[in-house]
């Protein structure tokens, strides 16, 4: 059905907000953080840490297995 069709039944259609939807404040460049302790303390190579979110910080960091805290902010709630 389209969208015209909706609107002829008295119907209208709501766009459900997908994934590639840009956030507030995406015109800020995000922030690289670093390394966790973990992975430093271990010298993992980047291509085997994992990419977190720190909301505190608005930027993105890396660390080893499950490290969870934040190395510019000390942050571990994401």
């Amino acid at each position: 059905m389209s969208t015209d069709e909706a609107q002829d039944k008295g119907t209208t259609v709501l766009r459900f907000p997908q994934s590639r939807v840009l956030p507030s404040g995406h015109a800020e460049p995000t922030r690289y953080l670093g390394l966790g302790a973990m992975a430093k303390a271990i010298g993992a190579p980047e291509h085997q840490t994992t990419g977190h979110w720190c909301s505190r910080c608005r930027g993105i960091w890396y660390g080893y297995l499950l490290e969870v805290t934040c190395p510019a902010c000390g942050n571990r709630h994401g």
